[in-house]
């Protein structure tokens, strides 16, 4: 296939799942017509909503341009794989406290920063029973894992059947810090951290010139039936497991 037909490829894909009624408005504001996506968290969003996502950083939202931006096969797969907006929000915003209010397409920046890094960053919005924790001594990193099971992503395909993908859980991780780190150049060690599970990456934000670096971020990846091991990579050292069933 050549480029012009993958690309041509992935934009009728990726058309077809923006013509789902539930991503002709924004995610986190409702905002109609949204130009905007985060990719690997797999919701459509306006442009205001964007210019929020970008200040997360790539590791929570990776925004890219529906109309703009060249995608990836794997960015558009990550998109179908949650299924679409409502899907997404069903998750991320299934624990909204008693009198909260979204923001609306009329919202300030700041009513909208405050709501999306709840929703998105600090994960305040997820389901009670996603909050069981279970800790785990290794470089510093703790782990808590869901086994509940929640509700399936359907994923819609313009070449395939419906069908039901069903996830067990979140794996959330957090990375505090690390000591005394392996030296590479005294000059440029830049350390950073990154786990992977699946065709799902993420990383953490890269320290500049640090052996004792602090990050004490949480990273989430989602949890397919079935699911591999996840794997830890540094820039330090060589990847391993970190959790496996």
């Amino acid at each position: 296939m050549s480029r012009v037909q993958r690309i041509t490829s992935a934009n009728g894909r990726l058309k077809n799942l923006m013509n789902q009624t539930d991503n002709r408005i924004c995610a986190d504001c409702g905002a109609r017509d949204p130009k905007w996506a985060s990719a690997n968290i797999g919701v459509f969003i306006c442009l205001k909503c964007c210019g929020v996502h970008r200040s997360l950083g790539a590791r929570i939202s990776k925004v890219l341009s529906v109309q703009l931006d060249e995608w990836s096969d794997e960015d558009i797969d990550a998109m179908i794989e949650v299924g679409g907006n409502s899907s997404a929000n069903a998750i991320y915003e299934a624990y909204i406290p008693e009198g909260y209010s979204k923001p609306g397409p009329d919202s300030t920046h700041d009513e909208r920063s405050r709501f999306i890094r709840s929703k998105y960053e600090l994960q305040e919005f997820l389901k009670s029973s996603l909050r069981i924790t279970s800790r785990k001594s290794s470089a510093s990193i703790q782990s808590s894992f869901s086994t509940k099971i929640l509700d399936s992503f359907r994923i819609k395909s313009s070449k395939e059947p419906e069908t039901v993908v069903e996830y067990i859980g979140l794996l959330k991780v957090k990375v505090i810090k690390g000591i005394n780190l392996a030296i590479r150049d005294m000059m440029t060690s830049d350390p950073y951290v990154v786990l992977t599970l699946g065709k799902q990456t993420i990383q953490t934000a890269v320290i500049k010139s640090n052996l004792n670096p602090v990050w004490n971020v949480e990273l989430m990846l989602s949890v397919p039936q079935n699911f591999g091991p996840v794997k830890l990579t540094t820039s330090w050292e060589k990847q391993r497991s970190i959790y496996s069933h």
